[in-house]
């Protein structure tokens, strides 16, 4: 796209940089708060991407800006500081353990609902009754994902229903 055609690239990047940040904010404190996290942490991730390759382009377009901006002592002194404290909070709230939430999920959808049970801390008994009472037909011996395959919600719905619904 070029000037001459009537549309600037400035007239491109900037509403989707403002798209892509008001996007990555929304799914980030919606992740943040665990809120339909799985519905929004591909778009959260891809979206920010998108962001930082813009903002990347920003900064490389205005690069003898940003230089000047940072000789001045207080932009330089906030700058730093911002970086000592992400960084520290990061190694504070960081995790470097090789847990796979994706693992566990998969192991628990292939398992049977028997087997499952206590995981959500309830008999086997418990479970069934639970999924009767949201109108869910299952047996002891069938897995979480073929509940949900048969009944069409699929296997995190009944995880959740067993996790959520009614609690005790």
């Amino acid at each position: 796209m070029s000037a001459r055609a009537g549309i600037s690239i400035r007239d491109v990047v900037t509403p989707v940089t403002i798209v892509t940040f008001v996007v990555s904010t929304i799914t980030g404190i919606m992740l943040l708060l665990h809120w339909n996290a799985g519905l929004v942490r591909f778009s959260h991730e891809w979206l920010s991407v998108v962001f930082s390759a813009v903002a990347i382009w920003h900064l490389a377009r205005n690069w003898k800006s940003f230089t000047a901006y940072l000789r001045r002592n207080t932009a330089l002194a906030v700058f730093a500081v911002s970086l000592v404290a992400s960084v520290a909070f990061t190694g504070i709230t960081g995790d470097t353990s090789n847990a796979s939430p994706g693992a566990v999920f998969r192991a628990l959808s292939n398992a049977t609902l028997e087997s499952a049970a206590p995981a959500f801390g309830m008999t086997p008994g418990d479970a069934v009754a639970k999924l009767r009472s949201a109108n869910i037909e299952a047996s002891g011996g069938e897995t979480l994902s073929e509940i949900g395959t048969r009944t069409g919600v699929g296997p995190a719905a009944i995880a959740t229903i067993l996790a959520t619904q009614g609690r005790r």
